[in-house]
C-alpha cells in the first residue's frame, strides 16, 4: 500500500469521524473491519451493540427481565464493556436480583474504575440492601435515582 493511499486513509476517517461523531463512526469502522476479515471481533461488537440497545430499551420500560436477557448476550459478546455491566446490574437491580446486581456493578468498576455510575449504583445498592433487612422476602426494591451513564 503506497503512503498516499494511508494518508488518504487517515483522513477519510477523520472526516466521517467529524461529520457522523464517534458512535457513527465506530459503526462504519466495525463495517470496514468486517470487510477487511476481521469478521469475528467487528461482529461481536455489533452484535453487542444491539443487544445493549434493546436491553436499555427493555430496561427504560421496565421490562427487567427482557432487559436482563438482552444484556446478557451483549456482556458475553462484549465482555470489556463497563457501561454494559453497569446497565446489567440495573437490570438485575429492577427484578429483586441483589447480589447479581452486586457482582454485575462491581465488574463494570473493575473493568473501568473511573465509571461513576457504577460506582454510584453500587454505593445505592449497598445502601438500600442495608436498608431492605428484615422486610418480606421477595419484595423489590425500588431504584430511585439510579445512574444510567457509562
Amino acid at each position: 500500500m503506497k503512503s498516499g493511499s494511508k494518508t488518504s486513509d487517515a483522513l477519510r476517517r477523520n472526516i466521517v469521524t467529524s461529520r457522523l461523531g464517534s458512535a457513527a463512526a465506530v459503526i462504519v469502522f466495525g463495517l470496514v473491519a468486517i470487510g477487511s476479515g476481521c469478521e469475528s471481533a467487528s461482529m461481536q461488537m455489533l452484535l453487542g451493540a444491539r443487544h445493549y440497545a434493546a436491553g436499555n430499551d427493555a430496561l427504560a420500560r421496565n421490562h427487567g427481565e427482557r432487559a436482563i436477557e438482552e444484556l446478557e448476550r451483549a456482556a458475553a459478546l462484549v465482555p470489556h464493556a463497563s457501561e454494559i455491566q453497569n446497565h446489567l446490574g440495573l437490570a438485575y437491580w429492577s427484578e429483586g436480583r441483589l447480589g447479581e446486581a452486586r457482582t454485575a456493578f462491581e465488574q463494570a468498576l473493575e473493568l473501568d474504575c473511573e465509571n461513576q455510575a457504577a460506582e454510584s449504583n453500587l454505593e445505592s445498592l449497598r445502601t438500600s440492601s442495608a436498608d431492605v433487612r428484615g422486610r418480606e422476602p421477595g419484595r423489590v426494591v425500588p431504584l430511585g435515582d439510579v445512574e444510567h451513564g457509562r
